[in-house]
């Protein structure tokens, strides 16, 4: 593999400043699949103000083809800007106008609606001047109707943040206004009026309800307080928590976005890796309910404390946290997020990893890829086509490892596992060394040994019974072949593949005898050196030139010699289909 960790990232692994994501333990887990993927996504572009104003802002939008023949469509304030057509593993860069960002309170239409015929991921780009953000834009098949939101303790910001910062920046300043400038969007998802209900603590008991009406694709920009508690609505929404210009290193800012997660999805696990540091970074858990929270498998010695519902303060840090790994495990599902200068970003449940990952890195920033894994898996990890080579930390409490790895340039990737779930995140430094990024963009939950599958492996019964010629005519119309299991492992698929979908008859397979040869062999140019044939089978070339199967369930699918010209079932192959990337800037 290419060297990944050069000068800096040596240099950087030394002294950890990079390392402040919370990662999740990877491990087999019954909870919620979540794939980043979808054919209907709706965002919007909050205010970036983080850099000298006169510069523009610019906003985009990265889309991926996870299928040949993709049709995209973007739509903005109801008017459609973009359509393309991209194939299997394209990126289109998709340029957004500079009105499409929302500065302003109120009701608007400022939503942008990304559609198409076949999967695709969405990734969006904010950036302005040096102040950039990025995060998975989140399929409406993710979305819900109900949302927890994060509190946000202004003054332990405020106390964070000057710590972190070389000077006391807001000495000078409002800090109260400065902070309190978070905002939330709430997107209306579908094309049908959506009420919607804000509710907000007034005191122990007493919650005060807020409530509106969107129309189709209509959204709302209101401000964030510390008391917000529950979002509800009649119809699916998407909700950005954000703030335009926050404050990080040296006196500067740069603009934060969140996409929330709805309450269906929140979950009971979590992990901290060793190179977390408490000074400048904290957690804050989102629940409506009193939770216990533990820390370490089993619970160390004053590692669990109660959190009482609604509460504003940050998750508390136990001592242990800042030198070891730590498991975090909660009563009640909930949601867990990082804030730290220059990011905001929800935790991934553990129960929410998966087998492979889309890796977009943005340009004119430094950028690292976080990966961890099965201790005993770690040599299987696949960076595109290639066997990652880095070096791993075990991760205390665990059976696990983590690594990380450098890179140059706007590209993306594909990291995969065969045989077990990872998880990859991404890091990226600005110039003005503020931090940004998030989590890859998940595909696939489950591991496949020939690498990232999109599409699996199918099967298509014509419900005509054909000759033989005539049913290869008919698979080729579908753009596939006659089915050709020409190994012990294609057989057992196809036998999985037929039992599913309770196929009954028989069925023309792609196998001949040569007319001048008398040879048995394949239409898909596969060696002949299988075979599954039924009893008194195959018979003499008088009585059958061509191949046919019985598809009855225990039958075992045997093959029988059969006249060509004789009239079974067509069936066709549809092989799995991976991706690889196109890079367009390669």
């Amino acid at each position: 593999m290419h060297e990944l960790i050069g000068e800096w990232s040596r240099k950087v692994l030394k002294r950890g400043e990079f390392c402040i994501f919370l990662l999740g333990v990877v491990i087999s887990s019954d909870g919620p699949s979540v794939v980043n993927y979808g054919t209907d996504f709706i965002t919007a572009f909050p205010e970036n103000i983080a850099y000298y104003y006169p510069v523009s802002v610019y906003n985009s939008l990265k889309i991926t083809a996870l299928n040949d023949n993709t049709n995209v469509k973007v739509t903005f304030n109801g008017m459609n800007i973009q359509h393309i057509t991209l194939h299997l593993g394209e990126i289109k860069l998709v340029d957004l106008p500079g009105e499409v960002e929302e500065y302003e309170l109120g009701l608007s239409l400022k939503s942008v609606r990304i559609t198409s015929n076949n999967n695709i991921t969405v990734f969006s780009i904010s950036q302005r001047g040096d102040s950039v953000q990025t995060y998975v834009v989140q399929p409406v098949s993710n979305l819900g109707k109900t949302y927890m939101v994060p509190f946000l303790n202004y003054t332990e910001l405020i106390s964070m943040m000057n710590n972190y910062s070389t000077l006391n920046c807001t000495a000078s300043t409002n800090v109260t206004q400065t902070y309190n400038q978070f905002r939330l969007i709430i997107i209306n998802a579908e094309a049908q009026d959506n009420s919607v209900i804000v509710s907000l603590p007034q005191s122990p008991g007493s919650t005060l309800h807020s409530q509106f009406t969107l129309g189709p694709f209509e959204l709302m920009q209101t401000k964030n307080t510390e008391s917000v508690l529950q979002v509800n609505s009649s119809a699916s929404m998407a909700i950005l928590l954000t703030h335009p210009c926050m404050d990080t290193k040296s006196c500067k800012c740069s603009m934060l976005v969140q996409q929330l997660q709805p309450t269906h999805l929140q979950q009971n696990s979590f992990l901290v890796p060793p190179c977390f540091t408490a000074n400048n970074t904290r957690l804050i858990l989102t629940s409506d309910q009193t939770v216990e929270l533990k820390h370490g498998s089993p619970p160390l010695s004053g590692g669990i404390e109660i959190l009482q519902p609604s509460s504003s303060t940050f998750l508390p840090f136990f001592p242990s946290l800042e030198n070891r790994n730590s498991i975090i495990t909660t009563s009640q599902p909930t949601s867990l997020s990082l804030i730290h200068p220059g990011v905001m970003m929800g935790i991934i449940p553990l129960s929410m990893f998966s087998a492979c990952y889309l890796v977009h890195i943005t340009s004119y920033t430094r950028s690292e890829v976080l990966l961890i894994a099965e201790t005993t898996q770690t040599q299987y990890v696949h960076w595109d086509q290639t066997l990652v080579s880095v070096t791993w930390s075990i991760m205390n409490d665990s059976n696990y490892s983590w690594a990380r790895m450098s890179l140059y340039g706007a590209m993306s990737h594909i990291v995969w596992h065969p045989s077990s779930k990872i998880a990859v995140y991404i890091i990226q430094k600005m110039p003005s060394l503020a931090t940004y990024g998030g989590p890859a963009i998940s595909i696939n939950e489950k591991p496949d040994s020939n690498g990232c599958l999109v599409i699996p492996a199918n099967v298509d019964i014509g419900n005509q019974a054909m000759s033989w010629q005539q049913s290869c005519e008919y698979c080729i119309r579908k753009g596939s072949n006659l089915i050709s299991p020409s190994s012990s492992v294609y057989q057992s698929l196809m036998a999985k593949m037929l039992t599913d979908v309770k196929a009954q008859g028989q069925a023309w397979i792609g196998l001949r005898r040569s007319l001048i040869t008398m040879a048995w062999y394949w239409q898909s140019e596969d060696d002949f050196s299988f075979t599954n044939w039924d009893k008194d089978q195959p018979d003499i070339p008088e009585k059958g030139m061509c191949t046919s199967m019985l598809m009855t369930p225990g039958s075992d699918y045997t093959w029988s010699s059969d006249p060509c010209c004789s009239t079974k079932l067509p069936v066709c192959y549809m092989p799995a289909q991976y991706i690889s990337i196109i890079n367009p800037y390669a």
